[in-house]
């Protein structure tokens, strides 16, 4: 009885090898296996790129934070340059929009 046990067990072993033998090569040589493999490895490559990118971006933006938050100039320079306003002493000129090319001649 104890032969018969361990021939099942070695069958067993034999048989569970084999098909690991047989079906992993299968999966990962498979159309579908490596080129997904390769696929999320360029996905994994595009989402670090992105990550790297906001990191930098995200850098930047507590840089811009800071100089708003210590210099009263920084935020005056942004004022004018971004949101178009102007000083208490400024001076402003405004032109008209037509341009000689623009007018008719009524005559």
């Amino acid at each position: 009885m104890l032969t018969f046990y361990r021939f099942c067990r070695a069958a067993v072993l034999i048989g569970l090898l084999l098909t690991i033998a047989v079906v992993v090569p299968r999966k990962i040589l498979d159309n579908r296996g490596l080129e997904r493999v390769e696929r999320l490895r360029e996905d994994l490559a595009a989402l670090e790129e992105t990550n790297a990118r906001i990191h930098r971006e995200n850098r930047s933006l507590s840089g811009e934070i800071k100089a708003f938050h210590s210099s009263t100039q920084y935020l005056e320079k942004v004022a004018r340059d971004e949101l178009g306003m102007v000083g208490p002493n400024d001076i402003i000129y405004q032109f008209p929009d037509e341009r000689p090319s623009d007018r008719r001649d009524d005559e």
